[in-house]
This record gives structure tokens, sequence and C-alpha cells, in this order.
């Protein structure tokens, strides 16, 4: 079965910004006709100006060198804009399963016969793999094989096609990291307070590049800077950090051979390698009775990020500590994405879990027991304590933007507008913008509450609060 790609992974398919702009409006029901899907294939036809609609048919089958497109539009850019729009739509769960059409299956076939022509005996294997063995292979970042990797079962192996298209992904990554690595280089040695630092252009072009190298992730966190300029009078500080983070990625994604496996997998998921889904679901589960502790969502041009946090009701951990996971959905404007559980529900299930520094993002897998509404807290540790492990999360991947902490609290004014969560441990300043200061201190009362919320390097920010035997979302 083949793996459903998710948003951001399909925009990092597009040759350049503009198609990526084009593919995101054309993500809509309304512009396609009979579209459908199955395990290895999504076809539909595009509703043009012309007389004639476009007919597009994406093959999802091989693991190893990507979705391969058809469409009868005239551009010469692979994929064009009607051929990611499909995958955009098909993404955020907008074609439903049908029979094939006739040009979806003529081209499916047309491709399964090129495949048999031109696979490579089981006897070079050893050849292919020495081929595939050296440092650019590493770059894509180091262990791109470990995501989509031929499946030795049948002897299906990748022929020179697709070893060429794997080998040239790589280069096209390595050459996106080194001129990141340059544009960092050259931003320090102008100064934070060069002109150039604060012309949005600098950064939108750097993007777009970035995204042309296939290295998304680093693409939003560009943006995410980005905002970062000019943003309070401390802001140098902040940029400067950032500045730091990237090039330890652009340095770090280059060696990750070197590099030991956990640390490797962190540095490619942070830089725009994401694991196969059916390889995460083949690793060992985590079977707990788990809680849905809060949600959150952050827009990032038009794309929506959602974090959905589980933690473990029922640790077994002697300090009480609780197990933390997220599942991460997107969503475009028009398909935004669904919350597939509500917030304070719990249900027993087996979480697995994607590779990483930390064990952080998860996938459900089996549910033993179906989800059900609750009013209990989460275990809440104190500030301390949540900080600690917060301090050591980070410190096993620098990288990270943030992180769940479930607190016992006071709500206190700070001054000017602002407020903190305080315990005799200590206390941590809510994120400024944060819109919903009333309610969490009206409903606390003046005494401690249970809060859940995310911690970056902005403060605190609550999402979820315990009180009256309510959970209340804020």
């Amino acid at each position: 079965m083949t793996v459903q790609p998710t948003p951001e992974q399909v925009l990092s398919l597009a040759p350049d910004s503009a198609v990526g702009a084009a593919a995101l409006a054309l993500a809509v029901p309304t512009s396609w006709s009979f579209a459908g899907c199955d395990d290895q294939a999504v076809w539909g036809n595009y509703i043009a100006a012309a007389a004639e609609p476009y007919a597009v048919a994406i093959d999802l089958s091989d693991d190893i060198a990507g979705p391969a497109y058809r469409c009868t539009c005239p551009s010469r850019k692979l994929p064009c804009k009607h051929a990611l729009g499909l995958l955009l739509l098909h993404a955020n769960n907008g074609v439903l399963r049908a029979p094939r059409l006739p040009f979806a299956q003529q081209f499916m076939l047309r491709r399964a016969s090129r495949s048999q022509s031109t696979d490579v005996p089981t006897a070079e294997l050893a050849s292919v793999a020495a081929a595939n063995d050296g440092e650019s292979a590493a770059v894509a970042v180091g262990a791109a094989d470990r995501g989509a990797s031929p499946s030795l079962t049948g002897m299906q192996l990748p022929d020179p096609a697709r070893s060429k298209l794997q080998h040239d992904r790589a280069e096209r990554m390595r050459a996106g990291l080194q001129e990141l690595d340059r544009w960092l280089a050259d931003r320090i040695r102008a100064g934070l307070a060069s002109p150039e630092l604060a012309d949005t252009s600098n950064w939108d072009l750097l993007a777009a590049r970035l995204i042309d190298a296939q290295c998304g992730s680093l693409a939003g966190r560009v943006k995410r800077v980005a905002a970062k300029v000019g943003q309070h009078p401390q802001w140098h500080e902040d940029v400067l950090e950032e500045l730091a983070l990237m090039h330890v990625l652009a340095v770090g994604a280059q060696h990750t051979s070197s590099l030991p496996a956990d640390l490797a997998d962190g540095v490619h998921v942070a830089t725009g390698l994401a694991s196969a889904k059916d390889d995460v679901l083949a690793g060992v589960p985590t079977t707990a009775r788990w809680t849905v502790a809060g949600v959150s969502r952050t827009r990032e041009d038009r794309i929506t990020v959602q974090r959905t946090w589980l933690c473990a009701s029922d640790s077994s951990d002697p300090s009480g500590n609780v197990t933390w996971a997220m599942l991460l959905a997107f969503g475009v404007f028009g398909a935004e994405a669904t919350l597939e559980y509500n917030v304070g529900a719990e249900f027993q299930a087996d979480l697995h879990w994607y590779p990483g520094g930390i064990a952080l993002r998860a996938i459900v897998g089996r549910e033993h027991v179906e989800p059900a509404p609750s009013t209990v807290a989460p275990h809440a540790c104190s500030i301390a304590d949540a900080l600690s492990a917060c301090g050591w999360a980070v410190a096993r991947e620098p990288w990270l933007e943030r992180y769940p902490m479930c607190i016992n609290a006071v709500p206190a004014p700070l001054g000017n507008g602002r407020w903190a969560l305080a315990d005799p441990t200590g206390s941590v300043p809510i994120a400024a913008g944060f819109s919903a200061t009333a309610e969490l201190v009206c409903s606390s009362g003046g005494l401690a509450v249970c809060v859940m919320g995310e911690w970056s390097a902005d403060g605190f920010l609550p999402l979820t609060m315990w009180a009256d035997n309510m959970v209340i979302e804020l």
C-alpha cells in the first residue's frame, strides 16, 4: 500500500515557488471532475478554460524515485501546477477512492511494463549499494534510504535510472544546504544591522531556493526567522540564535553519516526528509491510555500546521512523569486540517514513533479502547521539573522549537499587560499575543490550576486548563 503524502511533502516537489503557489489555488474540489484514487495512483480532469479539460494522472507507487506525473497541459515544468494541485487535494483527503479512468489505467500499465523491463538482477545488488554508499548519498541527507528503501522480499531492486534520480536529489539538497550556509556567512559578515536583513525579499528568495532543493522544513524555518526581524527591541539575539541553529543544520545535514543514528534522523526531519508512514507503523509501538491534552495551530504562508498533544495518563514511571506524543496534520485554505480527537478525550491505543533525537512525533496505530470524554486532568508537575524536561529535550535536538508542558500554577501579573504562571519552584512568562488571559485568570480564581501548553523561546502558550471538573480550551 502506498503512503499518502502530506501537504508539506507535496509542496516540496514544486519545481519553483510560482508552481507551488499556483498549485495551492487548484487544490479545491471545484477545480476537478472525475477525480479518484487507489493505493497506487491518483487521477482527475482539471476543468480548464480551454474546450477540453486537462487529464492528470499521478503514479504514487515508486518509493525510490518519487511520484511520476502525466498531464495533457502544455507546461514544460515537471510537475506542473495541475499535477501538484491534484496531489495536494489528495494529501488533504479531498479525493475519494474510485475505479481508474481509462487514461489513468493506460498510464499505470505503461509505467508497470517499463519498470518490469528495467529491473536490476539480484546479482547487481552489491554494485548498486556501493554506488549509493558515497557521501553524496549520505547527504540526502545521509540515510534517505531509511525512509524509502527497496523491498528485498520481492527482489525488486532499483534500476540505474532510479539510482540516478536518487543521486540527483541528493546533489540538489547538497547544493541547497551549501547555498544556505554561504548566505548565513554573508549575513554575519555584513552584521545584523545591515539593511539586507530587514529586506523580506532576501528571505523569500532564500526560502524559494530551499524549496527547489527539496529542503522544505528549512525553508519554513527561514520564513519564521524572517518574521522575528524587528519584532521587539531584543530581536537581534533571537535572530542570531536562529542563524546559528540553521548553520548547525546546514553543516550537520552534509555529514549525517558520522552522526549517531538518532541524531542523524533528527537532522533529516529538520532539513526536510520525512520517514514513510508505513516504515513508522512497522516499528515497535508504545501501548498506553492516552489523554488528548491540547491542540495548537500555526499559520505558515497558506498552510496550517496542527499539533495534537497526547500524554500517557497511566505512565508507569515511578517519578510520575508522563510520556508526550505529538500528532501532526496539515491543511490549506478551503481544506483545513480536521481534529481527529477532541481535547480531553481518553483512549487506549498503540502509538508508533517517528525517528529523531527525541521520541515526540507519532502516529496512532491500533486503537484498543475507543475515545471517550473525560474531565480528569493529566499528571501535572512543578514548573522546575517541566523546564528541566524541556531543557533535556532541547539538549538532544537544539533546533526544537516547542515542547509540551503540564503544570499546576497560579496566574500572576508581570506588568505592562503581561502575565506569568507561577508556583513555589519558579515561574514562566505567558507568550505575548495569548488572547485568553482573562479566561485563564477568572477560571483559576487566584488558585493553582492544571494548565497544559507549549513552551517556546517566546514563552509559555497555554492551550488547555482543567478547573471545576471542566476541560477548558484556551
